[in-house]
């Protein structure tokens, strides 16, 4: 599992930890778990390459998000739409599925 951490103006940081899928060409499957209490907008990125833009997962909700290469994923541009001091630290968690 990976996290990326909220500051307080709602923009994520570098993601912590790993996620490398491995369920063949465009296989992979990822859950992106927001615990945060915002809507959250991100990009995915396989190897360092944006390959989905302008992912959205609502607070407290989570996405599955499909059909990615074999490879790390990373999440980046990661953004609430707009930041407050009481989302410093929440957190979006990214899980492997497959």
């Amino acid at each position: 599992m990976a996290t990326v951490t909220l500051n307080s103006a709602g923009v994520g940081g570098t993601q912590s930890g790993t996620v490398t899928t491995a369920g063949g060409s465009g296989g992979g499957i990822i859950m992106v778990t927001n615990d945060s209490d915002a809507t959250v907008t991100f990009d995915v990125a396989t190897a360092g390459s944006t390959v989905l833009s302008n992912q959205v997962v609502a607070a407290k909700d989570y996405k599955i998000v499909s059909g990615l290469n074999n490879g790390a994923q990373t999440l980046t541009s990661v953004s609430t739409s707009h930041g407050t001091s009481a989302q410093n630290a929440e957190v979006i968690y990214v899980t492997l599925v497959t």
